[in-house]
């Protein structure tokens, strides 16, 4: 009995051979892959883009993966073995396999917009930013360019204009009176 059998469940073909002597040999080998097969993502790397994303912008990702020495899909193709990973590929990833972006994943645990922020804080938005540059707010990167800004404590001081007693001095107070956030690593600016 001669012939092939392919087991695409196991990705696998059996080779039956049988000799003149009546000896008989079965051979196994690995399906060959798909062009498309081929330049895929590996499925390992997309988790690892999935789970990331709760503590990082996509740029962060893209650096955190070529660090770690991973290479996108196309990069098995010969002309574009050094290939690595960019912003673009990354994005790419997350809106292919359907991930969370970044930004629900910060609204589902509550972090505001600027504009949300100024109205629970009766402050303008302005004065969000410029509380959030000089650290009396938290605030953390949805992408390169945008931040949502995490839901005030009790301690947040109320809008007020003095000379004497400036931003600055203020958020240093702030902080001495502060314990550190737990958590606060990873995309906090």
């Amino acid at each position: 009995m001669n012939g092939l059998i392919k087991v695409p469940k196991d990705g696998i073909t059996r080779c039956y051979v049988r000799f003149r002597g009546g000896k008989t040999e079965i051979l196994v080998a690995e399906n060959p892959k798909s062009s498309a097969q081929q330049v895929k993502t590996p499925s390992e790397i997309v988790e690892l883009v999935d789970r990331l994303l709760d503590d990082y912008t996509c740029s962060e990702i893209a650096e955190i993966l070529n660090e770690k020495g991973f290479r996108p899909g196309a990069s098995a193709r010969r002309e574009r073995k050094d290939d690595i990973f960019t912003v673009i590929k990354v994005n790419y990833l997350v809106h292919r396999y359907n991930l969370r972006m970044r930004y629900d994943r910060l609204r589902n645990r509550g972090y505001l917009n600027a504009k949300e922020m100024a109205k629970k804080l009766g402050v303008h938005e302005h004065t969000v930013v410029s509380w959030a540059a000089v650290g009396i707010l938290k605030k953390r990167a949805y992408n390169d360019h945008f931040f949502l800004y995490e839901p005030p404590d009790p301690n947040t001081p109320a809008k007020q204009c003095s000379r004497w007693n400036t931003l600055a001095e203020r958020a240093l107070k702030l902080k001495a009176t502060s314990k550190p956030c737990a958590g606060t690593e990873g995309g906090v600016v």
